[in-house]
């Protein structure tokens, strides 16, 4: 029998709520800005750039320093004149390297920044130097975004490169401009480099793979530190857990290989010809370098997070104390600790050690290059993987309101100590003399090496007595050094010269006479054959200002003889011939000279006024106008020109050479007006 049902209640209709329809974005707009990076990563890039920019506008008062700023720049023959024979000669291999570095492409920003400025302007070469660190931090910040980290982690991972205080060496140090353009030319090609492992399109991936050959070209033309990148390839392999082979992995990465062995064979070839490679001078043996290595890599990992002593120079201590051979353990240690991380399958963590170990590992001095075991400079890429690692643990433990907020304290905190501990350690480099002063505070009387440089700043700038001071030290700390005897003399000489010292003229030359004798005399068997001829004719101009001419000679001579090159001691001896009155040897030597050194006005116009003296004055007059060439505003060699071309009979032009001397400020005497009323 059928179940009978039951009536139902009729419901009251609903009224059907209308809603305007909106178009929906696609799910990748809204977690992207391109493709790439997070919508609103650029007002964040912008934020961290400018806080950088805040902590190192302090850097643009600096001047330049005398550790290897002289070489680098402002004496280096390849930049005297601007022309096309110095832009050859800077990126050849035999006249571009400077202290056995291969590094042609910061020579040539320098080359540029002279053009526009007219000279070595210390504020525009630190604003480069801080652009360029700006422009790396800036693709810091886009390679992490790339590695999928947060746009916050990636914010405080850019930051932290950015204002870290052992970035400090490497922009505020005007040669160290190679850290900073290598960087960013290093960055950029991971930073495609990612781009293309994700890359599917064919063609997309050619021109990738070609890009980033081109930064690595121009990475390894700043520095050949830029060698690790295709290791740090590797490192983002395993960041992106690629499930190609290890040998696919490396194979893909051939170019980049082979341009890192040819840059690397350059610069062990360049380093050699300089001699940078000798281990003569602490003598230590493999174990004791293995040692050292260790240590400074234990080293490179406190300082990470607690960056204290900070110095320009650490000098090898001698002895080696027990830390340094104790740090093997300390290394055994760590390598466990990583095995651990790696069986964990911590990503982050390996990752991290991964990076900072390729690009610190050629840089730990177990072949011995340089005068320190440690350079904070050194730091400058391989702590990338580090800020990597405190980029990705923001990430994982700021997934809540209360973790974030103890993070952002934590990272605050440390943010704010290291920003002001940049801003203090940039004016260490602000001259020469704060620079030694620095290293002296740390080192105190264990090295005579800061305070002999020391010495040399304030030589240069005129403090005599103070330098004497200073290398007095030195020569207390290390008597047998010939190099500190060396610019004592020159001090001694100078201070002679100066016409400050009345009445002590006699007594200052031969005290410089006495300093060049004590330089030969320590080490003379040991001593490099440029070294020894530099202090020979010094010494030979010394005695030439006691009228001792034939000792002078005799000293000079030798100094040639060890080094044909010594272009100081031909424009020397061409002095005393001229005191001697042998003029035609004086001219022969100032020839030579000038074949060194063809851009001396100076050289170009006493050989011109010595000519003309003898009567050559064709000879006087193309001289001297090849010093007019080259400075314009040389008074003297109008004048002198002026008297040739008088007595050559063409009075017309000797006229016009002298109203511009005159306009020069160079005047005439009565001898000028002799030869103009013949």
């Amino acid at each position: 029998m059928a179940k009978k049902q039951l009536p139902r209640t009729p419901q009251k209709p609903q009224p059907v709520q209308r809603t305007t329809p909106t178009k929906s974005k696609p799910a990748a707009s809204r977690a992207v800005g391109n493709g790439w990076e997070p919508i609103g990563w650029l007002r964040y890039a912008l934020i961290c750039l400018a806080i950088t920019a805040a902590c190192y506008i302090p850097s643009l008062s600096n001047k330049f320093v005398n550790w290897d700023d002289p070489p680098n720049f402002l004496e280096n023959p390849n930049l005297e004149v601007l022309n096309a024979e110095s832009l050859k000669n800077i990126f050849s291999i035999d006249k571009g390297a400077v202290i056995g570095n291969y590094n042609p492409l910061p020579i040539f920003t320098f080359y540029v920044e002279k053009w526009i400025a007219g000279d070595f302007d210390p504020t525009l070469m630190h604003t480069t130097n801080l652009l360029f660190h700006l422009l790396t931090v800036f693709f810091v910040f886009r390679l992490l975004l790339h590695m999928k980290i947060g746009m916050t982690g990636a914010f405080l991972g850019a930051l932290l490169f950015g204002i870290h205080p052992m970035r400090v060496e490497s922009v505020a140090w005007v040669t160290e401009r190679k850290d900073v353009l290598f960087a960013a030319f290093f960055f950029a090609a991971l930073m495609y480099y990612v781009r293309w492992i994700k890359t599917e399109d064919a063609a997309k991936r050619t021109q990738l793979y070609a890009l980033m050959l081109g930064l690595a070209v121009l990475a390894l033309f700043s520095k050949v530190q830029a060698v690790t990148l295709p290791l740090s390839m590797l490192a983002l392999d395993y960041w992106f857990r690629r499930k190609e082979s290890f040998v696919q992995l490396v194979l893909e990465k051939t170019p980049f290989w082979i341009l890192s062995l040819v840059f690397g064979l350059i610069n062990v070839y360049t380093l050699r010809a300089q001699g940078s490679t000798n281990d003569d001078v602490t003598n230590f043996n493999f174990l004791d370098r293995l040692c050292i290595g260790a240590y400074s890599y234990c080293v490179y990992l406190y300082k990470l997070v607690f960056p204290f002593p900070m110095s320009p120079l650490y000098p090898y201590p001698k002895p080696l104390p027990i830390t340094v051979y104790l740090a093997p353990l300390a290394i055994a240690g760590i390598a466990y600790g990583v095995w651990r991380l790696w069986k964990a399958d911590n990503r982050l963590a390996i990752f991290g050690v991964l990076f900072f170990t390729f690009n610190v590992m050629f840089l730990l001095q177990i072949v011995g290059a340089g005068q320190g075991y440690l350079a904070d400079r050194f730091t400058y890429v391989p702590y990338f993987g580090f800020f990597a690692v405190a980029a990705g643990l923001y990430d994982q433990y700021a997934s809540t309101q209360k973790t974030k907020s103890n993070l952002n304290l934590i990272f605050g905190a440390f943010l704010v100590v290291y920003g002001i501990w940049t801003v203090s350690q940039i004016g260490i480099w602000k001259n020469g003399e704060t620079l030694w002063s620095h290293v002296i505070k740390y080192e105190q009387k264990k090295s005579s090496l800061p305070y002999w440089n020391r010495g040399q700043y304030l030589r240069e700038q005129g403090f005599f007595d103070r330098a004497i001071v200073d290398y007095d030290q030195a020569v207390a700390i290390n008597p047998k050094d010939a190099e500190i005897y060396n610019s004592r003399g020159k001090t001694h000489f100078d201070m002679a010269m100066s016409g400050k010292y009345k009445a002590q003229e006699g007594t200052l030359v031969q005290k410089a006479v006495s300093d060049y004798t004590a330089a030969l005399a320590n080490g003379a068997d040991k001593m490099k054959p440029k070294t020894k001829s530099e202090i020979l004719v010094n010494r030979g101009v010394a005695m030439a200002a006691q009228n001792k001419f034939d000792a002078a000679l005799k000293d000079i001579n030798e100094g040639i003889a060890l080094d044909s090159t010594n272009k100081n001691g031909y424009f020397n001896r061409s002095l005393v011939y001229y005191n001697t009155q042998q003029y035609d040897k004086a001219i022969v030597d100032y020839t030579i000279y000038l074949r060194y050194d063809p851009n001396n006005a100076n050289v170009w116009y006493e050989k011109g006024m010595l000519l003309r003296s003898m009567n050559k004055q064709e000879e006087a007059i193309t001289s001297l106008s090849r010093a007019i060439q080259i400075n314009p505003k040389l008074g003297l060699a109008y004048l002198e020109r002026a008297r040739a071309l008088a007595l050559s009979g063409n009075k017309g032009a000797a006229t016009a050479d002298y109203q511009k001397a005159q306009q020069l400020g160079a005047q005439g005497n009565q001898f000028d007006q002799e030869i103009m009323n013949k």
